[in-house]
Order: structure tokens, then C-alpha cells, then sequence
């Protein structure tokens, strides 16, 4: 599901997908003393073990075929066991829980940039994540601002990755259709891009590795819950950013199995980056919005697109974040399509509302039922007409 307003969500995660395949290749940090982070408001991430990565199976890797016809019906997930690369921790917290803190909303700042920023405040560190960035370095090798490698925040968040979970959805955010929050993920792409530069920068592999698995299980953690379309993207853009630190670091001293296991989880990145925007494309409905002959907004959606695109994605689809998109087009057609339509639309979010498959297809069909249309709503969606 995305967040952003109606008429913009899609557009809004094809330009993040660009600008997530940018951010991706802008790594570095110069690699400087680690200090132990400050105490913060958050409380200290409990402890936590790392497993070993997962041996080579005795066959080999097989490369996946994401080209193939097959692939059409495959989950948009790795197929690589990235066990193999960087296990998830065993911390007994919820993740999320420190990220929130760092939450970007309406603000002191001035206005809210998107629907999803009105009636939010910004987390209570939000304040202190601006400063930290504004002291960000150049890092050799690789374009981009990074934090420095011993930054307080930097370190904090450190064992925050090592935990076994990161669920932001319903106890740290609640959902709210197209206006639902979403953590920071520009925060999480900072981390990302230093962890990975300090890596290239360190003496010793095992430092090296750490920073490049720590890196991946971020992105794992991200791509957990699979509620928000542009938070499976910066999940997925850090598991690229951490693989490609992983395989130059391998290449280079020369462990070639590790750098072929990397090379394949990173041949995997682009594939499924395009199938996301083949999926939302799929569940779309803002494209046939149209204004009539009084300038009102209308739905010129055929009944069979509606059947076979919008309710089959949103009855069958395996992944949420998929039926989110197809819900909230449901949502759309329930107030723009013909009263036909309108009527088989409330028919279906009816029948997923009172779902006990899944929660988050249950609440955003209830979410759907119950939206009614505001002012902002309309212009948003009429906008580009």
C-alpha cells in the first residue's frame, strides 16, 4: 500500500523507485575511532546474537529466471536465501519502535509536503536526526553524504538492526488508507549509505562484513511487514546497497564464492524493483479518472478491468502491500465509477472488511467503506486533468 494522495501515490512511488536506484550507488564514509553512542530518550535495544551465514548448498546457487514466464506468479521477494548473505538477529524488540522516534510529519517547520502530513507530529528526535545531518561528510569512492563513521546516532542504531522484528503497523502507526504514516525512510537510506561506506574503509573483513550484513538485515527488516509499496522499495535499495558493499569487498580480496552469492542477490534487485511498478501499475485506477461535461471527476473504468485487475488483485493477491493499492482503487471506484460499479465495489470491501485472512486487508477494506470524499481529496485527484 502506498501512502501518498490518490492522484499522486503512483507517480510518487515511481519517482522514489528512481530516486531509491540513485541513492543506491551514492556510498562512503572515511573510516574513523567507534565510540560508544550517547544515551538517548529511546531505550537501549536489548541484547542480541547474529548467526553465522548460511554455507553454500553442495549443488550451488541456481540463478533465478525472473525473465522467465514463470516468474509472473512469483512473489516479489528474493528468491536467493539471503540467509546466505546476512541472517536476521534474534533481539527480542520491535525495531520499529526506535525508528518512530524519527518520524517526519506536519512539524514546527511549515506546512505538511503530502496528504499522509496532515494531523501528524514529528517524532520526538526528528529535531536531532535534521542537525545530525546537516553534519554530514563526503565519502570517498562512492557520491553522497554520509554520517561520519562514529556518529552517535550511527552507533545508536547499531544494535536496533540486530532485533528480529521491525513491525510499525498497528501499534506504532495506525492505518489510514492513502494518508497512512510512514517511518523515515530517508533516515534509514542515511544509514544505510554509512554503514556500507565504513565498511569499504575498514582494516579488518569481519569489521568490513558487519557493516555490509548489518546493511542488508535493515533492508530485510524494512521488507518485513509488506503493509507500504515505498517502504518494500527502500527495504529492497538497502539489501542492494549492502550486497554491493559485500560483493566489491569480496571480489576484491578475492573470496569468490561469497562475491557470486552477492552478485546473484544483487542481479535479483532490479527485477524485482520492475515487477513492483508492473503490480501497481495493474491495480490502478487514477489513469482513468476523467472530468465530465459539468467538470466533475469521473471514473472511466470498463466493468472488465474492474473484475479482472482491481477485485482480483485485491481478493487474491498474496502480498498486502499489492491488495493495498487494489483496496484503495476500490475506495475510488465506490465514489467515481457507475452506480454499478459502485455497488459491486462496496460488495467486495463489504466482504473484506469482515475478513479474518489478514488484518491489514480487513481494516483498509473497513477504511475504504467509510471514506468519504473531502475537498482536497478532489482536487488532488482532478489535479493533473
Amino acid at each position: 500500500m502506498t501512502t501518498a494522495d490518490p492522484a499522486s501515490r503512483y507517480r510518487n512511488v515511481i519517482a522514489a523507485a528512481a530516486v531509491i536506484a540513485l541513492l543506491a550507488g551514492l556510498l562512503g564514509a572515511r573510516i574513523l575511532a567507534r565510540t560508544a553512542p550517547a544515551s538517548r530518550s529511546t531505550p537501549a535495544a536489548p541484547a542480541a546474537s547474529i548467526p553465522e551465514p548460511l554455507p553454500l548448498p553442495a549443488g550451488g546457487l541456481e540463478v533465478p529466471c525472473w525473465g522467465c514466464q514463470e516468474a509472473k506468479e512469483w512473489r516479489v521477494e528474493f528468491r536467493t536465501d539471503l540467509d546466505l548473505l546476512a541472517p536476521l538477529g534474534d533481539g527480542p524488540a520491535n525495531a520499529a519502535v526506535w525508528f518512530q522516534d524519527f518520524s517526519k510529519g506536519s512539524g514546527p517547520a511549515g506546512a505538511p509536503t503530502s496528504i499522509q502530513d496532515f494531523g501528524t507530529a514529528d517524532g520526538p528526535r526528528l529535531a536531532e536526526l535534521m542537525t545530525a545531518r546537516e553534519a554530514r561528510i563526503e565519502g570517498p569512492e562512492w557520491l553522497g553524504k554520509v554520517f561520519p563513521p562514529d556518529h552517535p546516532l550511527l552507533l545508536e542504531a547499531e544494535p536496533w538492526c540486530d532485533q528480529a522484528v521491525m513491525e510499525f503497523y498497528p501499534d506504532i502507526y495506525p492505518l489510514e488508507g492513502y494518508s497512512t504514516r510512514i517511518p523515515n525512510l530517508l533516515f534509514t537510506l542515511d544509514l544505510a549509505r554509512s554503514w556500507v561506506g565504513r565498511g569499504m574503509q575498514a582494516d579488518e573483513s569481519d569489521e568490513a562484513l558487519a557493516d555490509f550484513r548489518r546493511t542488508i538485515r535493515l533492508g530485510r527488516l524494512l521488507r518485513q511487514e509488506g503493509v507500504t509499496v515505498i517502504a518494500d522499495l527502500v527495504g529492497l535499495a538497502c539489501i542492494r546497497i549492502g550486497s554491493e558493499g559485500v560483493y566489491r569487498y569480496a571480489a576484491g580480496s578475492g573470496d569468490l564464492e561469497l562475491a557470486l552469492t552477492a552478485a546473484i542477490v544483487l542481479g535479483e534487485h532490479s527485477s524485482q524493483r520492475l515487477m513492483t511498478m508492473e503490480r501497481v501499475t495493474r491495480g490502478m485506477v487514477t489513469d482513468f479518472v476523467h472530468l465530465d461535461t459539468d467538470g466533475r471527476p469521473t471514473l472511466v473504468l470498463s466493468d472488465e478491468r474492474l473484475e479482472s485487475r482491481i477485485i482480483s488483485m485485491a481478493t487474491t493477491e498474496p502480498e498486502r502491500r499489492f491488495r493495498g493499492e487494489a483496496l484503495i482503487s476500490l475506495a475510488v471506484v465506490r465514489i467515481l465509477g457507475t452506480p454499478e460499479q459502485q455497488a459491486r465495489a462496496v460488495e467486495v470491501l463489504g466482504e473484506l472488511a469482515g475478513s479474518d485472512d489478514d488484518w491489514v486487508t480487513a481494516e483498509l477494506a473497513r477504511w475504504c467503506l467509510d471514506f468519504e470524499p473531502t475537498d482536497e481529496f478532489m482536487e488532488e485527484i482532478t489535479r493533473s486533468l
